[in-house]
């Protein structure tokens, strides 16, 4: 029974860093953030279009895993329920078609990374100052949405022993 994990949080709280980590301990599937790779190639001054193609681009990244290597585990990098927030950061409100595709996600666990860890920013970054909200609205969505999900909060380390002991419980549910 394949399980499906979403790292999420507002910019520069180490979703990356910490998804590629739980890939490589639980040996599995890490599905890259696509809206991250997309900016790196066209920038990051994303209207509408561009973020209706990131969202379609992330599932299709999530199939992809999926169909190549049949894991029993899969860590994402995000999902299109980011999506829909930063889509909200850029143009204060969401496509439809966007929140329509991220209400039919379906997901075992979110990891939802606090704010609490300094920004580190880079070229893609652009919502330092609006991290908490970020965090808030991810948290909202989650509950209005009853997806099941843990916030992760204190150093990397502390964020890593944290998922690393959630991901085990939820497997433990499938044995």
């Amino acid at each position: 029974m394949l399980r499906k994990v979403v790292i999420a949080g507002p910019e520069s709280t180490g979703k990356t860093t910490l998804a590629r980590r739980l890939a490589s301990h639980f040996g599995t599937v890490f599905v890259e953030e696509y809206g991250r790779l997309y900016c790196e190639k066209f920038g990051n001054e994303c209207d509408a279009f561009d973020l209706c193609h990131i969202a379609a681009g992330q599932l299709l990244l999530e199939e992809q895993a999926m169909a190549v290597t049949s894991p029993k585990l899969l860590i994402c990098d995000t999902d299109v329920l980011v999506t829909q927030t930063y889509a909200e950061l850029y143009l204060g409100k969401s496509p439809e078609v966007i929140v329509d595709m991220a209400r039919r996600q379906s997901y075992d666990l979110y990891l939802l990374l606090s704010p609490d860890v300094p920004w580190s920013g880079d070229a893609i970054r652009l919502f330092e100052n609006r991290r908490e909200w970020h965090f808030l609205r991810l948290k909202e969505l989650l509950d209005e949405q009853h997806r099941s999900y843990a916030v992760i909060a204190g150093s990397f380390e502390q964020r890593f022993e944290r998922a690393v002991l959630l991901i085990r419980n939820l497997l433990r549910e499938t044995v």
